[in-house]
């Protein structure tokens, strides 16, 4: 084997080595990509070598991360596709999700689908507000006027938060439940995601269309 090649092993190596130590500390994540990507740029020469190590054919890709345009797209993408245009219905939605510990835009993503942030809205079947609460799970969630907006995204979290307990952190699961209640769920045989076609049409549809605006 030529000492070139051997070179070229142990740069690998080190940077394997780099990459668990990253992914242990910030987790595997498009936030780790940009961490490596950065790191690895910063120990780069100018002849684009490790440490004076000369990466020669080695595919980064090997190392957990592609190219920078790819990287930003993929932070871009964990973003939710909606927003609420509302600074005092997202400043709710920020404590709400610390406070119950659900992403705040899945939150968003619900209460898009809901009401298309209306909060005086009633369905017809009488549900409420930005997260259409009907008048039992307000009462049951503590919410006393389901068109304050602060009461109704506290009352629909903490009811969300409660599926999501219920299904393992399945976050179709739980919007599904939200959907139809928990009920539906458990008639129909519903336990895991591969049976969400169990579900009525407007179910089915509703998971796909939050699951599509929160774009995780």
């Amino acid at each position: 084997m030529k000492i070139d090649d051997n070179k070229r092993i142990e740069g690998f190596l080190q940077m394997q080595l780099l990459r668990q130590v990253l992914k242990n500390t910030i987790e595997d994540s498009p936030s780790f990509d940009l961490v490596l990507e950065s790191v690895t740029n910063a120990m780069a020469d100018k002849n684009g070598g490790l440490n004076g190590i000369n990466l020669g054919s080695i595919d980064l890709k090997d190392l957990g991360y592609g190219g920078g345009t790819k990287l930003v797209s993929d932070v871009r993408s964990t973003s939710s596709n909606v927003k609420s245009n509302n600074p005092k219905l997202d400043e709710i939605v920020e404590n709400v999700s610390r406070k119950f510990g659900v992403d705040k835009d899945l939150i968003i993503s619900v209460i898009k689908q809901e009401s298309s942030f209306q909060p005086n809205c009633v369905s017809e079947a009488g549900a409420m507000g930005l997260m259409q609460l009907m008048p039992s799970t307000a009462k049951e969630m503590g919410v006393n006027n389901p068109f304050d907006m602060e009461e109704n995204i506290n009352g629909g979290t903490k009811y969300l938060k409660g599926l999501l307990d219920m299904y393992g952190n399945s976050k179709e699961l739980a919007l599904a439940a939200y959907n139809a209640g928990p009920g539906t769920l458990q008639n129909r045989g519903v336990k895991n995601t591969s049976d969400i076609g169990k579900l009525p049409y407007e179910t089915k549809n509703y998971v796909k269309k939050v699951m599509k605006n929160y774009g995780k």
